[in-house]
């Protein structure tokens, strides 16, 4: 679903890390359907399961929980993991055939995130930042691979505001989104039911 759509106010979580010069390629957004073989798909889900007992509060920038920007649970995953991997080659393919970025890896750990409970949310924010581990790397493009069916609950949209146009995601088990990271996007509050996804920044040297 597409729909025009103002901008939110600027939140102040937002960083300033600068855009590339080419206003075009921050309105393309790819999405793969879900098209992993179920073999796959079902061990992503019983890998991510096994971290649900380490799951922490989420984090804004900072490093601090802050719930009214932020509510969910997430599990860091290390880039050498399989489950990397496998999202490395989405993010790739991806590139190669739209965003044509310059990259050369994940600028941060994969997070697993579980929305949990009414009114769990992500607010609107960007993911533009420097990376914190590996220098002159900064976030280029965001993957979301969504983990639960749309029947397992209820709200909890993924919302992406591009050219002043919003798009919403209700997709299977398996679909990614990737978009790039000055993307402003939210995850809407959950109504009911839990909702569970992948999450990751692939990055490269500053936008020229």
């Amino acid at each position: 679903m597409t729909a025009t759509f103002p901008l939110p106010p600027k939140n102040p979580m937002f960083t300033e890390n600068k855009p590339p010069e080419d206003p075009d390629k921050l309105t393309k957004i790819y999405t793969i359907p879900s098209g992993l073989p179920g073999e796959i798909l079902d061990s992503l889900c019983k890998q991510c399961e096994s971290f649900e007992e380490t799951l922490e509060p989420s984090v804004v920038k900072g490093g601090i929980v802050n719930e009214s920007a932020r509510i969910s649970k997430t599990h860091w995953i290390p880039t050498d993991h399989w489950i990397s991997g496998v999202m490395a080659h989405i993010v790739r393919e991806a590139n190669d055939h739209l965003f044509k970025f310059d990259l050369t890896g994940w600028s941060e750990r994969i997070q697993y995130t579980v929305y949990d409970g009414k009114g769990s949310n992500h607010g609107w924010h960007e993911d533009c930042a420097a990376s914190n581990y590996r220098e002159n790397v900064v976030r280029k493009l965001s993957i979301s691979l969504l983990l639960s069916d749309p029947e397992d609950y209820e709200g909890g949209e993924l919302q992406l505001l591009s050219a002043r146009k919003m798009t919403s995601y209700r997709a299977p088990k398996g679909t990614a989104v990737i978009f790039p990271s000055p993307t402003v996007h939210r995850v809407r509050p959950l109504k009911s039911g839990i909702r569970r996804s992948l999450v990751g920044w692939y990055g490269g040297p500053g936008w020229r």
